[in-house]
């Protein structure tokens, strides 16, 4: 799937020929007028079906090849689109939507309309009375027949998954059982169609393996909360190949389960077919007593830091590896810190220690999300721990990468 950079990106290959109209891709001189808002419904449900982008502002020449670069208004053009997806198509696909402004007049540009291949099609298109399926041939949109609707409904069955399972499957892959004292961070994220071909894909796009595990490995470096936290994945770690599918991405050689080190191992395993499981050994620990000799123990801390943090440079990686791989349809993410009874906000000291303890022991959360959420990883994790975070610190407005954090 081609995702240009820039509007000069998108003359260049216009002009050059190598445009060309595939069941995945289709260029259109302009958005059609408000009258024909139905052409948009249509040509995004069409492309839903297997995935593929519409890209406005080329034109087509005598041979019907989109050769002619003819910038659009890019006024409320992006709102325009999204609404009458929104509003036209039952149930309303994901779409990701981006702008090209030329250099010369920002306010005209391309548009460029994502539609990753969605596991929910077949879409209805509804404005208008239509209320048919559609999909892509070759030179265009075409109906659906009877027999290719069926065939998307249980294509939409198949790739249904257990999310809990899958976050079962995450906890079991940990590299040691649960301690006393410490609280796990386990995650999981799995392409709704894994494909052997992901790794590799991503490698070509990167110019290499090493290349492929040096960017991947800054962008989960780059992933930083309000306050410091370790252990985590911005901590020189090192890549290490397990069996001949996966790659582990890990802060150090796995220790002992018995030593003081197992609470510093952050492990990142990725498979060649796209899912990656997330280990984190210290997303909560007791504190222990300053007195020698005094036996005491706690309370348990919870380190808001360490979870937000490498759930979001986990998400960073996997985003990542999913865009130079060129797949964005939908995947399957989830995490679930376990061990947090009786915990207290790391974070928010002020409270005190015995003023708001955590009352369950685990904290589960699954997604079904497109690919391309996962470029916006602190919003992710935003959304999923709001309800972790207001508990733990009693705040409503906590913001485990803002300001408000420190």
């Amino acid at each position: 799937m081609w995702i240009p950079k820039s509007a000069a990106e998108i003359e260049a290959a216009a002009t050059s020929g190598e445009l060309k109209e595939t069941a995945t891709f289709d260029a259109k001189e302009a958005l059609p007028a408000p009258r024909r808002n139905a052409d948009i419904a249509t040509d995004v449900a069409a492309m839903a079906t297997d995935g593929g982008v519409l890209l406005y502002g080329v034109a087509e020449d005598r041979e019907g090849r989109p050769t002619m670069p003819r910038p659009i208004p890019l006024a409320r053009a992006r709102e325009r689109v999204d609404q009458v997806v929104q509003t036209s198509i039952a149930e309303a696909p994901y779409i990701d939507v981006h702008e090209y402004p030329t250099d010369t007049d920002p306010a005209v540009g391309y548009l460029l309309v994502v539609v990753p291949q969605s596991s929910r099609a077949p879409h209805q298109v509804t404005v208008g009375g239509d209320l048919r399926f559609y999909g892509r041939g070759a030179t265009g949109n075409r109906r659906l027949t009877e027999g290719e609707i069926a065939r998307l409904y249980r294509r939409r069955e198949e790739w249904e998954q257990d999310r809990g399972a899958l976050l079962s499957e995450a906890i079991a892959a940990a590299p040691f059982p649960a301690a006393p004292g410490l609280a796990f961070l386990h995650g999981f994220a799995r392409p709704v169609a894994p494909d052997p071909t992901t790794f590799e894909r991503a490698s070509e796009h990167a110019g290499g393996r090493e290349r492929l595990q040096q960017v991947l490995t800054a962008v989960a470096a780059q992933r930083r909360t309000a306050q410091d936290y370790a252990p985590g994945l911005h901590l020189g770690p090192r890549w290490h190949r397990i069996g001949s599918d996966s790659w582990r991405l890990s802060t150090q050689h796995e220790p002992d389960p018995e030593s003081e080190l197992a609470r510093y191992l952050v492990n990142l395993t990725v498979n060649i077919d796209g899912r990656g499981h997330l280990f984190c050994g210290r997303a909560a620990e007791l504190r222990e007593s300053r007195r020698p000799g005094s036996g005491w123990k706690g309370p348990l801390i919870i380190f808001e830091p360490i979870i937000a943090g490498n759930l979001a440079a986990f998400f960073a990686f996997m985003g990542t590896l999913y865009r130079l791989a060129g797949y964005y349809g939908h995947v399957d993410i989830g995490f679930a810190v376990v061990g947090l009874q009786g915990g207290h906000s790391a974070t928010i000291p002020e409270h005190g220690f015995h003023d708001r303890p955590y009352n369950a022991s685990t904290y589960p959360r699954t997604a079904r999300i497109a690919a391309t959420e996962l470029n916006e990883p602190e919003t992710v994790v935003r959304t999923m721990l709001r309800h972790l975070m207001e508990a733990t610190t009693g705040r409503q407005d906590f913001d485990p990468f803002g300001a408000g954090a420190r």
